[in-house]
């Protein structure tokens, strides 16, 4: 609630300053709480209220859902101030789309068709277009090495660490045909808990023979992919654990990345900057962590992924642990920053490792009015089956929006 309160009272403060200068209401009546026929200061303190209202658990006025996703977020009070301040000159239209995906896949004995529901939410997008072409699974055959096709080279190098003053490892994917007169975007690929650098380099993973088959048919980009390890600090007693200490040490992967591992790839490899060149996904605690840096850092990450991703990105209590969490759930959207290109979280339904950790962070997104594609398996289990299903789709269309 304290939250709450600091993020209104700006929002009225601000309001204040435009009373007298309200626009004209437009042709809906969303916004217009007072029912006066102008959209003004006074509608966004009503909005206020709405807000308090709904977390309490009471009836909210609907005129107060800017965003139309059913509900009153602080997402709803930044939009209504950006348009009596004149920011902006009408509400985004909100839709969900649902998308019902059959896949078919191929075992030794008979093909076997399974469907699953992906659900993207907003209006027309990058993010809908990608949502009518996810695969359950990815294609069998672009998990095989064929000849001809060049799948490119893993370099293991190591680099300085200012967040855990040390030398740390990395994997780097070069694409197939590496040139350094060239420059090529970089996606970032997060291990689980207990993993390392070379956790997402496994051969069961088949990301690296995906990468080379999907380039070579044209259907991916060419792209530099990264296998950071994750856990960064300083205390050398530390160690990966479920606790907060160490899941504290996991989240510094957000800073370990600005500080050191981007400076050292901009140094010694030939990348394209940017949002629009740069992503970042993971699995398990990998996928919570690059849930956690894409949305806290919206300004460097136009992709972002996440699969099976790992409970603690909200204070939460699961089998293991007591998650302090990082943030709360009605702060898991982007407020004013730009939306990524791709947000996109794959599970599988009967995940005993994570629970139902995937799902509350969709649920939150949705609640919060933040387009996402939410890719779920109806097969599948917590590892290298959900990782193909998830890294098939999101390197097709990463770096082409």
């Amino acid at each position: 609630m304290n939250i709450i309160r600091k993020a209104t009272a700006a929002l009225t403060a601000a309001a204040v300053l435009a009373v007298g200068s309200a626009m004209p209401a437009i042709a809906a009546t969303t916004g217009d709480l007072n029912n006066d026929g102008v959209i003004d200061s006074f509608d966004l303190v009503l909005c206020r209220k709405n807000l308090i209202t709904m977390f309490s658990g009471g009836q909210a006025d609907m005129l107060g859902d800017i965003d139309g996703n059913g509900s009153i977020q602080i997402n709803d009070l930044v939009l209504l101030q950006k348009y009596v301040l004149g920011s902006i000159k009408e509400f985004p239209q909100a839709s969900t789309t649902t998308t019902t995906v059959t896949a078919t896949t191929t075992t030794s004995s008979a093909p076997v068709t399974t469907t699953t529901t992906t659900t993207v939410s907003s209006g027309d997008s990058y993010m809908k277009k990608m949502a009518t072409d996810i695969h359950l699974h990815e294609d069998s055959s672009v998990t095989e090495k064929k000849g001809g096709v060049d799948y490119g080279k893993i370099e293991k190098k190591t680099y300085y660490s200012k967040d855990a003053e040390r030398e740390k490892n990395l994997n780097i994917l070069l694409p197939p045909g590496y040139d350094g007169s060239q420059k090529y975007p970089v996606m970032y690929v997060f291990h689980g808990i207990f993993g390392s650098e070379d956790s997402m380099t496994d051969d069961s993973m088949k990301i690296q023979t995906m990468l080379g088959n999907l380039i070579a048919s044209g259907e991916a980009e060419k792209m530099i992919i990264v296998f950071p390890q994750m856990f960064t600090t300083k205390d050398r007693s530390l160690f990966p654990a479920f606790s907060n200490e160490s899941s504290r040490a996991y989240d510094a992967v957000r800073e370990d990345l600005e500080n050191s591992i981007m400076p050292f790839m901009e140094e010694n490899y030939s990348i394209k900057a940017g949002r629009e060149n740069t992503a970042v996904t993971g699995f398990s605690m990998g996928g919570r962590e690059a849930l956690y840096v894409g949305v806290t850092r919206p300004q460097l990450y136009g992709y972002v992924g996440g699969v099976c991703p790992a409970p603690g990105i909200f204070p939460t209590v699961d089998g293991n642990m007591t998650h302090e969490g990082c943030m709360l759930p009605s702060e898991f959207c982007f407020g004013s920053a730009p939306s990524p290109y791709v947000l996109m979280i794959t599970c599988t339904r009967f995940d005993g490792t994570v629970g139902d950790a995937p799902e509350s962070y969709h649920k939150a997104l949705e609640q919060n009015g933040v387009e996402h594609i939410w890719h779920e398996l109806t097969d599948g289990d917590h590892g290298s089956i959900s990782v193909r299903a998830h890294m098939y789709n999101f390197l097709r269309y990463a770096f082409k929006a």
